[in-house]
């Protein structure tokens, strides 16, 4: 039965001022929400269950109350409510209905409208974390109840912020079972910015595999019980792409996902999670950090093009023809596949930047011949392009150039050519 009730009025910390209870909308293992009118405008209040969390937490949520949201991405705590019938909560943004749980598209329940949408998802996530953790917090509780997602953009918004405490700082919460890392499930530490990378590597191989990177034909010979679980994921955990060790790879009837997914994503992507499952499995010092992500990312995402209305990966590491309809633009630090509508960033035309999300430039093909591609500058600078027969040529703000084989192009940043 809600601990609230239509029309109750919570006082917020604030004393002059109260919130108004709405409407009930759902209940966690730690408390529950309802949809509040705070000001006029419609929140959200989580307010929790007993055993209320002590008074440390109480101050932990004001000191993030008063700091801030890392960034947009957040659903942060905006004010705290005074403690009242024994209890307390916060409130936050409601989330809009267009927005969906992770767990559903684990579920095939909701499905992301294209895979270049996948992959912003996984920038914001990974972003999101870069900006928490520079600031001195560790989330300590990454999971797959934690994101909301909206299919159609790929925005991304994180929930269950309570947790969130300055480096060094646990608040008693140890994490999701199949998500913490190995010296967390085994209680040699308590989470922290290290255990969140761990965490945060595990969100995103179920972003793009769906499987769990630990469940293989090895594990599933075991009942789940808390001791298996303990040697399973903490003792003895085993990525079932391990290199070196094949005894725990996915079986072909339990794991189709990820075995079906596995070759179809860039191997930047492939050699990230090895790495993050087999040296960053229990060295710390050897987790991935979100730049690493983020490198993996820009490179991925410059390998997926749109021909003939389909999304593809084109394997720039394969020996290959280039595709008919595409071009290799070889820049110093990348080499992107451009097609009809496919994007450079900053971080492309300026190989100092790390802007992967500000758009440079957008492919366009010719409309009376779609094999004629033109790359138009979106930039404030002015492009300096060399053709194959020498001659050069400018190519202002809103100015195109034609994508021929051997073409180079000065972005003012960088030099790149085509392929």
């Amino acid at each position: 039965m809600p601990s609230l009730v239509k029309g109750e009025r919570i006082p917020t910390i604030t004393m002059d001022e109260s919130v108004e209870v709405v409407e009930y909308l759902a209940e966690g293992g730690q408390g529950e929400v309802y949809k509040i009118n705070y000001n006029g405008k419609m929140c959200a209040l989580k307010w929790y269950k007993r055993p209320v969390p002590p008074d440390v937490f109480y101050d932990n949520l004001a000191n993030n109350v008063k700091k801030g949201a890392p960034n947009e991405h957040y659903l942060w705590p905006l004010i705290l409510t005074a403690k009242y019938k024994g209890s307390y909560g916060y409130i936050m943004e409601l989330r809009p209905s267009k927005y969906r749980e992770f767990g559903e598209f684990l579920l095939d329940i909701s499905r992301f409208s294209s895979y270049e949408v996948m992959i912003q998802v996984a920038f914001n996530i990974v972003e999101s974390f870069r900006i928490l953790h520079s600031k001195g917090y560790s989330y300590q509780d990454v999971n797959e109840g934690g994101f909301f997602i909206n299919p159609t953009d790929g925005d991304v918004l994180i929930c269950d912020n309570d947790n969130v405490a300055p480096y060094g700082i646990n608040l008693g919460v140890k994490g999701m079972a199949r998500y913490m890392a190995p010296e967390v499930v085994i209680n040699q530490t308590r989470p922290n910015t290290h255990t969140d990378r761990f965490s945060l590597a595990v969100l995103l191989f179920r972003l793009f595999y769906l499987d769990h990177p630990l469940e293989g034909q090895y594990t599933i010979n075991f009942p789940l019980t808390d001791a298996i679980g303990a040697q399973l994921y903490g003792v003895d955990p085993l990525f079932i792409f391990d290199p070196n060790n094949d005894r725990n790879r996915p079986d072909p009837e339990a794991h189709p996902n990820v075995l079906r997914r596995w070759t179809m994503f860039p191997p930047d992507l492939q050699v990230t999670f090895i790495k993050a499952f087999t040296k960053g499995m229990k060295d710390i010092n050897n987790r991935v950090t979100e730049v690493e992500w983020e490198e993996a990312l820009v490179k991925a995402r410059g390998m997926l093009v749109k021909l003939n209305g389909k999304e593809q990966f084109v394997n720039i590491y394969a020996k290959q023809e280039i595709p008919k309809g595409c071009r290799f633009l070889k820049l110093p630090e990348y080499v992107v596949v451009l097609a009809n509508d496919s994007k450079i960033y900053s971080c492309h035309v300026d190989q100092y930047s790390a802007d992967y999300m500000t758009i440079s430039g957008v492919v366009k093909a010719s409309l009376s011949n779609k094999d004629v591609l033109g790359l138009g500058n979106l930039t404030d600078s002015i492009w300096k392009v060399k053709m194959p027969d020498g001659q050069t040529t400018e190519v202002p703000k809103n100015g195109y150039v034609k994508l021929d084989p051997g073409v180079e192009i000065d972005f003012g940043g960088t030099i790149g050519k085509i392929y």
